[in-house]
């Protein structure tokens, strides 16, 4: 009796090393992205903490740091969204669950809503206004 023997497929290196997660790269690519972006967005608004000098070879050439900067700012979104997306996944399902309520019975919730809201804001008004005068009556 004769024993097959099963071939095994060669897996690229590359394809292993892709697929492989890593425990701490989604906190690092959000690290990084942020970073990315605001530095980016720092370029863009002209801030006078970070400017590209007029001789800084190529990005200092006419528009190519602000080019540089959209670019890197689309890049550092995209990382952003990569990161942020599979928190997501497992939300999908569970909205589709959801029954929303009909429209008298959402308008009562809001109004009951907005009602506590504005008794809230009144309070801390009166708060407000009572310590701003006890604090002017003692300076």
């Amino acid at each position: 009796m004769a024993i097959k023997q099963k071939s095994e497929e060669q897996k690229s290196k590359l394809i292993e090393v892709l697929t492989t997660e890593y425990k701490w790269e989604n906190l690092l690519l959000g690290v990084l992205a942020t970073i990315s972006a605001a530095l980016a967005l720092m370029i863009i608004s002209g801030n006078t903490l970070l400017q590209i000098r007029e001789d800084f070879p190529i990005l200092g050439e006419g528009n190519n740091g602000l080019i540089f900067a959209w670019v890197l700012f689309v890049i550092s979104l995209f990382g952003l969204a990569l990161v942020i997306y599979p928190f997501f996944i497992p939300a999908l399902p569970e909205l589709k669950k959801i029954t929303w309520p009909r429209w008298p019975k959402f308008l009562d919730n809001a109004v009951r809503v907005l009602i506590f809201l504005f008794i809230l804001t009144g309070v801390i008004l009166l708060y407000n206004i009572l310590i701003i005068r006890l604090l002017g009556g003692i300076l």
